[in-house]
């Protein structure tokens, strides 16, 4: 019975590894195209502050909302000069 159980076990084994990397592959795509809209957000809203005269908070919203939005961008280039490059979830191809 231990033995039938355990060969199931291996077997499935690798299907659900797979749909588990699927699952977060698709869910990190979600969390990065939020964080994306929410940086460029960011960005316009900090243009209009510096337009009405506040300056150093639109500078914060500016460089804050690059940060967001290129947030992917950023983890993929260190996990590449880490030596990580495969991650889960890619954003493009680095040199």
């Amino acid at each position: 019975m231990k033995t039938l159980l355990l060969a199931t076990t291996l077997r499935f084994t690798p299907i659900l590894a797979a749909t588990l990397i699927e699952g977060v592959s698709s869910a990190l795509g979600i969390v990065m195209l939020i964080g994306f809209i929410f940086g460029t957000i960011c960005v316009i809203s900090g243009g209009f502050a510096i337009r009405r005269g506040d300056t150093d908070s639109g500078k914060l919203s500016i460089i804050g909302g690059l940060i967001i939005a290129g947030a992917p961008v950023i983890v993929k280039a260190l996990f590449v000069s880490f030596g990580l490059g495969a991650s889960t979830a890619d954003v493009g191809t680095f040199q």
